[in-house]
């Protein structure tokens, strides 16, 4: 069971919300800005999502998953009813070598009666937009293409090829050659596919889908390992050679035989999100492509969301093509390969149509975040977002959170500290490595009679320098002691800052103090409790800055941490100086 998932339980991503870390790699990958971040947790606005897979193959923490369908398919199996595989293309880079040649018995081991290719499917897609091309110039697929057209560019849905993807061709035809009563589960790399075949006009044409990562789970859980399974072949028909390398940029028009070399001004087969999007900004009249093969992953399907391989995208990519190469024997004929073909596309931009937002507020949360001035714009891009005017527009959509501001933050923790330590009862002084005053707060102005125009004076010309000075040897790193100035008894911590190459002195007036315990304690709990505030401020803040402010803010937690320590333990305190 999840522990934490986005609010819609149908949703086919969805995010585990123990796992999400508030880096926004989602927010930045995503091409259509389909994340929404609450609390800190990035959550799938499933209307505005395409179901590319990008965030779950670039998540970092695994929060972004693909909803399983190994329970359904076991329940599938175990209804009676008779079921076949359609194994994607794209199966040879994962399954490589020899592994290809045992995946069928795999399968067959799961329960599976009947394995094929869906590069059968593939080939009819390709011979039926050849036969089509006049009616539209973009192949259709991919899904997570068409649902981008869709959804986001309805100026081309008119340019979508009518044409059905192998997948659902492939089940068309499963249905007909062993009968309407066969289940049909498609298996490949691809998120999409799950939505896809959920769409109305597909509905009893695939009956489950697994992605590759869950049919190597699904083995692992049942102990089957390919090395212990014999050879034995797909269940295909045809000549399947040129099919099987679909899932590759320019597959398609390969397995349509249309001659394709890069150069050609009226065809384009290109891949990955960024090119996709790139392409359909150019306006629809001003294309001269006669058809364009669009796939949304980068390389093809070989590169999906859903395929599980540590191998260069480029060495999938040959497993790919040496399996295609070396299985030359053209299958059994294939029989009547007439299925319907046909489909249509719908307009939903209406349901991703994003609220208009006023100038007057843009420019409000921009205030609020400390960048009304532009030049205080960096578009760091830190929030996954191009732009500071961008990431405001999502705040005042509900998409964004201010906090998701790296600058803003880093600058908010900064002025909290500072407020704190400013205003601090206590005396504060930070020294450099030669023991020159850098800094020194009002209480320690204040207990001393001195004010700013000692900056960059050394400590000797105002207090006992002894403390430092055995700081500066290196013999110790913190230093406790009770010390007389001009009638002010005042106590003293000291300790070192390392990696700053500073040294900081904490001071408490004690003068009217009498140095029993009661009193000593009455001190420490006294700066301990002013200690631990600040130290509450600076782990509330590292909280909500956690994976991007980094060493400076670990560095002021650090510090805070290292106060405490002096005062939570028996410290031992002497008018000489001598370190606890």
């Amino acid at each position: 069971m999840h522990t934490g998932t986005d609010k819609d339980k149908t949703n086919v991503i969805y995010t585990l919300t123990a796992n999400c870390q508030d880096c926004y790699r989602c927010v930045r990958v995503c091409p259509v800005k389909a994340i929404r971040v609450s609390n800190g947790q990035a959550y799938i606005q499933d209307e505005l999502c395409i179901k590319c897979g990008t965030c779950v193959r670039e998540c970092p923490q695994g929060a972004k998953t693909i909803r399983s369908g190994i329970d359904d398919v076991k329940e599938l199996l175990s209804s009676g009813r008779k079921v076949a595989a359609s194994v994607a293309p794209s199966f040879p880079a994962l399954f490589s070598g020899w592994r290809s040649l045992r995946l069928p018995s795999a399968l067959r081991l799961l329960g599976f009666s009947y394995i094929s290719e869906t590069a059968e499917g593939a080939s009819i897609v390709a011979d039926k937009a050849y036969e089509v091309r006049e009616k539209g110039s973009i192949c259709t697929a991919c899904p997570a293409v068409v649902n981008y057209i869709e959804k986001y560019r309805n100026e081309y849905i008119d340019r979508l090829m009518p044409i059905v993807s192998p997948m659902i061709a492939h089940g068309r035809l499963l249905k007909k050659r062993l009968g309407d009563d066969w289940a049909v589960v498609f298996i490949g790399p691809c998120a999409a596919k799950k939505h896809e075949a959920l769409r109305p006009e597909h509905e009893g044409i695939i009956d489950g889908v697994l992605t590759f990562a869950e049919l190597l789970k699904w083995m692992e859980e049942e102990g089957i390992d390919l090395a212990t399974c014999s050879e034995s072949g797909f269940e295909s028909e045809g000549d399947l050679r040129s099919a099987r390398l679909f899932p590759l940029e320019g597959g398609m028009l390969k397995t349509a035989n249309i001659s394709y070399d890069g150069t050609n001004a009226d065809a384009l087969c290109i891949s990955g999100n960024e090119n996709v999007i790139e392409l359909l900004d150019v306006p629809a009249e001003e294309w001269g492509y006669n058809i364009v093969e669009p796939l949304f992953c980068s390389g093809g399907c070989i590169n999906g969301p859903c395929l599980p391989s540590k191998k260069k995208r480029f060495r999938r990519k040959q497993e790919l093509c040496d399996f295609s190469a070396s299985t030359t024997a053209i299958l059994k004929v294939r029989g009547n390969a007439e299925i319907d073909c046909c489909t249509d596309f719908r307009d939903e931009t209406a349901s991703v149509a994003p609220e208009a937002i006023s100038e007057s507020r843009i420019n409000e949360i921009l205030e609020e975040t400390g960048k009304g001035d532009p030049a205080l714009q960096l578009n760091c891009g830190a929030c996954g977002y191009k732009s500071c005017r961008e990431n405001a527009m999502a705040v005042a959509r509900g998409m964004a959170e201010p906090d998701m501001c790296m600058p803003y933050m880093r600058r908010l923790a900064q002025q909290r500290t500072d407020i704190i330590i400013e205003t601090s009862p206590n005396g504060v002084v930070v020294l450099d490595d030669h023991l020159h005053i850098m800094h020194m707060n009002p209480a320690f102005q204040e207990l001393f009679s001195c004010n700013n125009s000692l900056l960059g004076r050394h400590i000797s010309c105002l207090l006992d320098v002894d403390s430092f000075e055995q700081l500066a040897s290196g013999h110790t790193n913190t230093r406790d002691s009770i010390r007389m100035k001009d009638g002010i008894k005042y106590h003293e911590v000291a300790y070192t800052l390392k990696e700053e190459k500073q040294y900081v002195g904490i001071y408490t007036d004690v003068s009217d103090l009498k140095f029993d315990k009661n009193q000593i304690d009455a001190i420490r709990n006294q700066t301990l409790e002013h200690v631990r505030e600040l130290l509450y401020h600076q782990i509330d803040f590292s909280q909500k800055m956690a994976h991007y402010l980094g060493k400076s803010t670990a560095e002021s937690e650090e510090l805070v941490k290292k106060i405490t320590n002096l005062y939570d333990g028996e410290n031992r305190f002497n008018a000489g100086g001598v370190e606890s």
